[in-house]
């Protein structure tokens, strides 16, 4: 599967610093999320994240919450490493 176009996603416009925190910047997913709440890719992102990403906040979601949604549909992660993100 190709990397999606996520060259629209606002988070582009501010780096992605507050997408991918460490345990003590936690916090900083609610700035993310208030980010993807508004992007034109939102969807693309989640999609691929449910796929491929265990870490960070893509498409507005959290790693607990893609776990979540990938026993829903019954998604087992396929982890594929990609030099390049947004």
């Amino acid at each position: 599967m190709n990397f999606p176009d996520l060259t629209k996603g606002l988070c582009r416009e501010i780096g992605i610093e507050p997408f991918f925190p460490d345990e003590s910047t936690v916090e900083l997913y609610s700035f993310a999320r208030k980010i993807c709440s508004g992007c034109a890719v939102k969807q693309e992102c989640l999609e691929w994240a449910v796929k491929h990403e265990d870490h960070g906040m893509w498409g507005g979601t959290t790693p607990t919450e893609r776990r979540s949604i990938r026993r829903q549909r019954k998604i087992i992660l396929q982890e594929i490493y990609v030099r390049e993100y947004v």
